[in-house]
């Protein structure tokens, strides 16, 4: 008598075992299948509210008003004009940027950051120099003697 009172209890249990792994799984079910009301992963298609024709003329009222990318047939544009400088020039200039303090403040660590006081420094003294070279250049003129440029 025992076994099948046993037998019994075990089938109530299996019974009832099942009974909530199915209710379980019921609730878990709309947790698995993932919230398509957002995020949805899969692509959607893109409609448009106006046609194609709409889009072309649109497209071809803007066509006329914008810039154009390069140069027009019609009206080429004039060459910037260069001021050529000899190797000398290139040369003194650079040498007065190192000695003004520029060349170290800006490739420092800090960089060429004009709130900081060495960079206003430096600026300054390098714009002095640029003042006595175009002083020379000009005491050079009034003298006669020519300039490179």
């Amino acid at each position: 008598m025992n076994s099948t009172l046993k037998d019994k209890e075990m089938q109530r249990f299996s019974l009832r075992l099942s009974l909530v792994s199915l209710v379980l799984a019921a609730g878990a079910a709309p947790v698995m299948a993932g919230n398509y009301a957002e995020g949805d992963p899969r692509p959607t298609p893109i409609t448009s509210q106006r046609s194609a024709e709409a889009v072309a003329v649109e497209a071809q009222a803007w066509n006329k008003s914008a810039p154009t990318g390069g140069y027009p047939e019609g009206a080429p544009r004039a060459m910037a004009q260069v001021q050529e400088k000899t190797r000398a020039d290139v040369r003194a200039d650079t040498m007065n940027w190192m000695r003004s303090g520029l060349a170290a403040v800006q490739y420092g660590e800090a960089g060429a950051d004009r709130a900081r006081p060495t960079y206003n420094q430096a600026a300054l003294a390098y714009a002095k120099t640029l003042g006595a070279d175009s002083n020379a250049a000009a005491q050079a003129t009034t003298q006669g003697a020519p300039v490179a440029r």
